[in-house]
């Protein structure tokens, strides 16, 4: 169950720490309105956010990435192609510029030796490093409302496909070589606009297209957070010199699973029927397993690790993070789905829930036993 739910946080788009500062600040860019912002990437599900709220906040923004994936998307910028996959001769157009940046914004990795590099390039051209990692860097979920300081899974050498402890690692770079000057934000499952995971592309796509769909009778909780909500989180920590570490979690109250279902139904307005079954008979009978093939669902009462959607967002939320109303990321994540604007990973669309087939089998025995 462990990987399994490290691999749901590497779909959706870590050594412990002792006495962790929750939010250092410094102070050299408390004045400036206006800042020179590089963003590494910047074009796919979560950057886009990132870049928009950025822009909102009136900065400067660089893109730097391959000019591959949406290359449409913000025309007006400046944009320096590069590869980071090829090394340090990968940024050779942005080793020829003579320019800084305040602050380097960096959204994708999970191979430390891709931070290295970009760190090696960029280390005396900025004074404040951003790094997106994940809640998946916790090395377990055990306890009930963890915080930052909670422990990170234990490793010092990269291991492919080892998606957890990479972004431990990647974690790592970015504290040894930006010591008091990095922020470094842990999201949850990701959702909303470009969002590939199972939220859009199995919840809401089932709520919508299906006339019967199953679910568990149960209203455990469930955390996520919407792609606009880490934007302006990010611009909020660009803007006040925010550093440290960062959980982000939400939604802004807490939400049970079978509240989750109803609202979002409610707020498409489908006319689907939720047939609400026994966990004993979906899990013991049926042989489902929660989290994978129900997603977002995780029994707390039986389940190992009850804490994996229970994680405390209280640091964050002193430092600025606010949340969009749940109903305005239903529609946006759904609008996504059926318009596309998602780019899924070869393989993904297996990893979660079950065919409709199966779904249907598990219908016609549940009414057999009514």
């Amino acid at each position: 169950m462990k990987n399994k739910r490290r691999e749901f946080i590497r779909n959706l788009g870590i050594s412990g720490i002792a006495a962790l500062s929750s939010t250092m600040v410094f102070s050299r860019f408390k004045s400036m309105s206006s800042l020179r912002v590089l963003v590494l990437g910047g074009t796919n599900f979560l950057g886009p956010a990132i870049v928009k709220s950025l822009l909102r906040g009136g900065h400067q923004v660089t893109l730097f990435n391959r000019g591959i994936t949406n290359p449409h998307l913000f025309p007006h910028l400046k944009k320096i192609k590069g590869d980071r996959e090829k090394g340090i001769s990968g940024y050779s157009n942005l080793g020829n510029l003579e320019e800084d940046w305040d602050v380097v914004i960096d959204v994708w990795p999970q191979n430390p030796q891709l931070v290295r590099d970009a760190v090696h390039i960029l280390k005396k051209r900025t004074t404040h490093y951003v790094f997106i990692s994940s809640i998946a860097v916790y090395a377990n979920y055990v306890k009930i409302g963890m915080d930052e300081s909670s422990p990170r899974r234990k490793g010092t050498h990269y291991e492919p496909g080892n998606y957890n402890l990479n972004k431990v690692l990647c974690e790592k770079v970015v504290e040894e070589e930006f010591p008091d000057n990095f922020t470094i934000l842990r999201p949850g499952a990701i959702v909303g606009d470009r969002d590939s995971g199972p939220f859009g592309t199995y919840v809401l796509n089932r709520i919508m297209n299906r006339t019967e769909i199953l679910a568990p009778n149960a209203n455990d909780p469930v955390q996520f957070i919407d792609a606009k909500d880490i934007g302006r989180f990010v611009n909020t920590c660009v803007a006040h010199s925010k550093t440290g570490y960062f959980n982000l979690v939400g939604p802004a109250t807490e939400m049970g699973y079978k509240e989750m279902l109803v609202s979002a139904k409610e707020t498409l307005k489908s006319p689907v029927n939720i047939l609400w079954m026994d966990a004993g008979f979906l899990i013991t009978e049926m042989k489902l397993e929660p989290f994978m093939q129900i997603p977002f669902w995780i029994p707390v009462a039986s389940d190992p690790e009850p804490g994996f959607h229970q994680i405390s967002n209280e640091n964050a939320i002193k430092a600025g993070l606010t949340f969009t109303d749940y109903r305005e990321t239903v529609k946006t994540s759904y609008d996504s789905f059926k318009e596309k604007r998602f780019i899924l990973e070869e393989g993904s669309e297996l990893v979660f829930g079950i065919s409709e087939k199966r779904e249907h089998e598990i219908i016609e025995k549940w009414k057999g036993k009514s």
